[in-house]
This record gives C-alpha cells, structure tokens and sequence, in this order.
C-alpha cells in the first residue's frame, strides 16, 4: 500500500504540474484543429483519407466508424511527436526545484521512481486522447453525413491504436531524461529524427500506428461495393486538388474486426513500453550528489586544515577605497565590439555542440563548399536545409542564454540594453545563417537567380527572428527546436510550398512565399522587442 501511496503522488504531482503549462493547452489546441482539418467538407479541396483513380474519389460515410479511426490515426501519429515535447521535462523539473535532493533521501527506488513518471506522463497524454476524442464525435455532428452515434465504434481506434502508442512515448521520455547524453536539446532533435525517418520504416515492418490493418479493412469494404477501386492507390495526409475533376464515390464502413491476433501487437507495446521505462531506472543516480560528495570526504583532513590556513594566512584587510567619475569616454558605446562579443559566443556555442563537438565548424565548413559546388537545385533542395539544420541548437539559446547562465540581471540593468544587446543577439544569429548558408547564395548569385537570393535572405532573417521570439516568450529553447523541427520537415523537406520559409522548393519562389516570410521576420522582431522590454521592466 505504502508503494501505491507513492506511485499515485508522484503521478498526481507530475499530472498536475503538466496540464497547467502552456505547452500542454498549446499542444492541445494544435491536436484538435488537426482533427478538425483532417476530416475535410465534402466541397473541401483536398483529402485526408481516401482511394482514388483517374475519375474518382472513394471514401467512407462519415459514420462513428469512419471519423473515430481517421481522428485516431492522425491523434497517433500527431502526439507520438509532440506529446514528447509535452512530457519530457518530469526529472529536470524535480532537479531544478531541488524536489530531487529530497527524493534522494527517501527509500524510493529507481523502478518505481521511472515506472511512476512513466505513469503521470501516459495520464497527460491520455487526457490530450480523451479531449480530442470528444472532438471527434463533435466532427460527426458537424459534418452531418450520419448522425446515429455508435460510441463503442468511436472509441475503441483511440483505446486500441492510440493509448498504447502513449504509454510507449511516455516510457521513452523517462528513458531520454535519465540519459544525460539525451537530455535537453539533444534528445529532442534525435527523437525528432528517429520520429521523422526511422518511425515511418518501423511502422511498416510492425504497424506501429495500426495504420495497415485500418486501410486494409477500409479498402476491402470499399472494394467490395466498388470492384473497380485499387486497394493499393490509398491517401493518408493532405493531398490537395485531387477533388478537381473528379467524382466522390461513398461507401459505409462499420469498423475494423477486432481480432486477437491485432489486439496482441497492441499489447506488445504495452509491455515494451513497461520494459523501457524499467530500462530507464538502469544507472540512474536518483539525485544522488554522492560523487561530489566522495571527493570531499575522500581529502584528508589534514589538507582541508593547511588550505584554511593557507586562506586565512592570505586574508589582507581592505584599503579605503576612492571612487572617482567615469570619463566621458567609458560611457560611449560601441555596438561593433558587442556584435563580435555576440558572434565569439555563438561561435564557441557552435564547437561545443553535443551533436557534432568538434566538428561542428569542419561540418559548416564543408556544407558551404558542397553547397557552392552542386547543382543548383540539388544545392538548394538537399544541401541549404542541412546547412540550416546543423546550428538549431545554437539558435535556439537565443534569447534564453542570459536566464540560463545568470547574467540575465546584469544584462537587463546596464544602460540601454533594449537597443543595445538585443540587436547584437539578433544580427549575431543572421549572420551564423548566413554564414552557414553562403554556399547557396553563392551558388545563386553565380547563376543570376536572384528570386531564389531573395527567398535565402528571407529564410536567414526568419530562423534567427524565430528563435529569439520564442526564447524571449516562453524562456525556453524546446520550443524553438519543436517549431522549428516541425517546420523544417514539412515544408522543405517534404515539398510543402507554403511552409518553405529558405526557397528550398521552386514552386514557392515562383509564387513569392518568400515575401510572407519577410512580414513575418518583421513582426517576430516587433514581438521579440516587446517581450524583452516586458523583462527588463518586471526586473
């Protein structure tokens, strides 16, 4: 019982610390008009889910069927990434408000100490499930198409297919925390990764998500009625335009045939789910400072003695001290030196990256020369994302460094530092992107594209802006790295136009998606000044 007891207030603690951030409501909100997004009006220019041919559209009646399991897979899909940007911040939470140091003290285990975290993360998730549930059965009634409500074939895709997926992203999240090489920034970007290339593969070899077997009973039912429809021609995700031209062929389909033998790949991540966050309890320290400690106690005594002496012997008592009036030419201000001072931080930043280290300024280096050297498409496409890929860690400090290392009341009382430091902070970031990114330019500016110069101006300017707004907002440099991950994969790298904020894609040069960019830079900046005047004042 007393074991109970303690699972249940690490998990009612750590449960209500989380659904009161902002992160949380955010990330609820964005789970909520996906789902609103991805079940599309029938007049709607795009499609979310369906099979289609040269002259037709199939899809299913937006029954209790059809809606719960096409917001399900994308509620999978959608909180297995940043359900992990919502939960991952249990064991830095309980260090820096020093709750640690007492859990250090208690006869609380490892295993129950991770298992229960694992826990209150899988709540917070599963409330995020249960909201977004109730959504789903609002978008039936929106919609229309059929409004008899079959609770069980609603809800049992968000019990089956969502709620383990849950519990294993909680279970990974512990594990990444109790990692110090995955902790931070770190951890996010190789969970981002593994998310967006590794999970993908995976779930075909396993059905991670359920979406095979799902699509295969939706396809069978729909073959069914339409012979003609090609099981293997299916849609999951946004395609637009394929509405134009093109027939809308409905067919009723009641759910997919629960069978054991789906239900049991379900409970394989269940179990695995457990295993990992035990794994996670493996050469954890529990808060325990006792290497310091072991240090300490292992100096003799006797030295400890001599280095008091030693200090007290060079105690020299202090003269009387004179102060006297700056000269005018100590209170002149030079913005030049501040920028390189700016710049020699970033660049240190930049070598001392946990990802690349050392190599960091070798790997800069050798992307500006393959970007200058390649094909100009190929350098704009592949090589220009990486460029501005590698120092997201580095941006992301933007605006947060000075909380972080506790200058920040230093910084905000000295003269001017509005229109001071802050504009170094930013020109420091434009000039690492375009630095990092100059191979492209030049490699532009040598074959006369100048709309694609523009289009790299726009995206240099625009990280930096980015990363300094929201670091000066949320203090924090995981929101940053979501964003801008997100971002980043969407737009270029999967050939989104009007998300394409670095002119990777030449259909968004062509159309000028560069522009909104620019306006958008310019009102991340505005906001940016804002919210630093907001802290100098409340300091």
């Amino acid at each position: 019982m007393n074991r109970l007891r303690v699972l249940y207030a690490i998990i009612r603690a750590g449960y209500l610390n989380k659904v009161r951030t902002y992160r949380f409501l955010v990330t609820l909100a964005l789970t909520i008009v996906a789902g609103y997004i991805f079940v599309p009006p029938p007049t709607a220019d795009y499609v979310t889910l369906a099979w289609v041919s040269p002259t037709t559209l199939y899809r299913g009646v937006y029954n209790s069927a059809w809606i719960g399991a096409m917001v399900a897979l994308l509620t999978g899909t959608f909180l297995t990434l940043l359900g992990f940007y919502v939960v991952n911040d249990s064991v830095k939470r309980d260090e820096e408000t020093r709750v640690g140091q007492i859990i250090a003290t208690t006869p609380l285990s490892n295993s129950a100490y991770t298992l229960g975290n694992a826990l209150c993360n899988f709540a917070v998730l599963s409330t995020m499930v249960a909201i977004v549930h109730l959504t789903a059965l609002g978008m039936q009634l929106f919609r229309g198409e059929e409004l008899a409500i079959e609770l069980w074939a609603l809800t049992a895709p968000f019990l089956v297919l969502v709620l383990p997926l849950m519990l294993l992203v909680a279970a990974i999240a512990v594990l990444f925390e109790t990692r110090p090489k995955l902790r931070g920034g770190v951890g996010n970007l190789v969970y981002a990764f593994v998310w967006m290339f590794s999970l993908p593969l995976f779930s075909e070899l396993f059905d991670l998500f359920g979406i095979m077997g799902v699509l295969s009973s939706m396809g069978a039912t729909g073959q069914a009625m339409y012979p003609e429809l090609d099981q293997h021609k299916s849609i999951l995700g946004l395609e637009w335009g394929l509405t134009q031209d093109k027939a809308l062929a409905l067919f009723t389909w009641r759910g997919v045939n629960w069978t054991p033998e789906f239900l049991q790949t379900r409970l394989v991540l269940v179990g695995v789910a457990v295993g990992v966050s035990l794994i996670a309890s493996v050469r954890f320290g529990h808060f325990d400072p006792s290497p310091e400690s072991k240090k300490i106690s292992g100096t003799p005594r006797s030295t400890v003695q001599n280095v008091e002496e030693v200090v007290e012997s060079t105690v020299v008592p202090l003269e009387e001290i004179r102060l006297r009036p700056l000269g005018e030419e100590a209170l002149k201000f030079r913005f030049i030196p501040m920028l390189l001072a700016e710049c020699r931080l970033i660049l240190k930043e930049l070598t001392m990256l946990p990802l690349v280290g050392m190599w960091g300024s070798a790997a800069a280096i050798a992307l500006v020369i393959t970007g200058l050297l390649l094909p100009l498409d190929m350098a704009r496409g592949i090589m220009l994302p990486l460029a501005w890929f590698l120092p997201v860690l580095v941006w992301s400090r933007m605006g947060t460094r000075e909380a972080r290392h506790r200058t920040d009341q230093l910084v905000f009382s000295s003269a001017n530092s509005l229109n001071r430091q802050l504009p170094a902070v930013w020109l420091a970031g434009v000039f690492l992107a375009m630095a990092t990114g100059s191979g492209v330019a030049l490699n532009s500016a040598c074959h006369g594209d100048w709309p694609g110069l523009l289009a790299w101006t726009a995206g240099a300017t625009f990280i930096p802006t980015l990363a300094l707004c929201l670091g000066v907002w949320t203090g924090s440099s995981k929101s940053f790295e979501f964003i801008y991950t997100l971002l980043w994969y969407i737009g270029p790298i999967n050939q989104v136009g009007f998300l394409d904020f670095m002119g990777a894609i030449p259909g968004s040069m062509e159309a000028g998606t560069w522009r909104l960019y620019l306006v958008l830079t310019a009102i991340l900046l505005g906001l940016a000044l804002i919210g630093r005047k907001l802290q100098i004042q409340r300091r």
